[in-house]
């Protein structure tokens, strides 16, 4: 996605921009209202991208909050929708780039937040925002990830994070559908536990700060959500998301396999036990039982492999 000026010019649908003046933000707190307000845009929620609006102002502002969101912090937004917690980020003093997929909402956000200066809105896929992008629009500064993201991609976005993004963050603010929320703080041997787990825990410190009940949702959605808060820790040395995320592809390949026959699928039988014996890991496990500290160790021994 190329960050260039904003996103202006006609739109293919007709919308009345004079009704977006009458109607701002702050007066969609309702679903009888944002109902009329996607009415007036010829649009209704859709479910192919998991559009749920929260509507609680003090929530909203509360997840600033748990971030400490302040004057000059530079927020990436995953999915403004409306644009309800984009004005709370706004509020709290920052500047916001608003990345939303639906074309006719990323298009009327900026006109339905009072044309701020400091939001940089955007029509597009965030997983097709590039590293270059934000450091562009960073101006190589620290960005902060914050976000309702859509369930449906939530495990690709978070995965993002780390892979693409990572040096240009420190914090993260995400809004999630509980079950993913589990698995960011799930412990080894548990259900839960697996590939977003490990990458997670290994390089920042989850929090599941609070859950966000489904009648809070306009639409409600069939499921409980968590807002959750990634701080960033020092990494163990030698190890790089990456890596990390190469591995445990391989290592999940197949969950009920052990731990030994995944890894020789892509590396082979005699560089597998090689590999497994520098790192002292018994081969008979399976991936959901090793703990953080058996995954660097097996990171660190890893041949390379594309």
């Amino acid at each position: 996605m190329t960050l260039g000026a904003r996103t202006s010019g006609p739109l293919s649908l007709t919308i009345s921009m004079s009704s977006l003046r009458n109607r701002p933000i702050d007066l969609l707190t309702t679903p009888s209202r944002v109902y009329e307000e996607l009415a007036a845009l010829g649009q209704t929620p859709k479910q192919h991208l998991g559009q749920s609006f929260l509507l609680d102002r003090q929530l909203l502002d509360s997840f600033a909050r748990d971030l400490g969101i302040g004057e000059g912090d530079r927020v990436v937004e995953i999915g403004p929708g409306l644009g309800h917690l984009t004005r709370a980020l706004l509020d709290a003093g920052a500047e916001v780039l608003a990345v939303e997929k639906d074309p006719v909402l990323g298009e009327t956000l900026f006109a339905r937040l009072g044309s701020p200066d400091r939001l940089t809105p955007r029509t597009g896929d965030i997983l097709e925002l590039g590293r270059e992008d934000l450091e562009t629009w960073s101006r190589g500064g620290e960005v902060v990830p914050c976000g309702n993201l859509p369930y449906y991609c939530s495990s690709q976005i978070l995965a993002r994070f780390f892979e693409s993004w990572w040096g240009l963050w420190k914090r993260a603010g995400i809004l999630l559908q509980e079950e993913v929320a589990d698995r960011l703080v799930a412990r080894p041997s548990t259900p839960a536990y697996g590939r977003l787990s490990i990458l997670t825990q290994l390089f920042a410190t989850p929090k599941k700060a609070r859950k966000v009940r489904a009648h809070l949702f306009v639409p409600r959605p069939e499921v409980i959500s968590a807002w959750c808060t990634l701080i960033v820790k020092s990494p163990p040395e030698g190890v790089t998301p990456e890596a990390v995320s190469r591995l445990t592809a391989i290592c999940f390949g197949e969950r009920r396999k052990t731990l030994a026959n995944n890894l020789a699928r892509v590396w082979g039988r005699e560089p597998t036990r090689e590999v497994l014996e520098r790192a002292g890991i018994s081969g008979a496990k399976r991936a959901e039982e090793l703990r953080l500290e058996e995954f660097v160790r097996l990171s660190i021994n890893a041949p390379t492999y594309e």
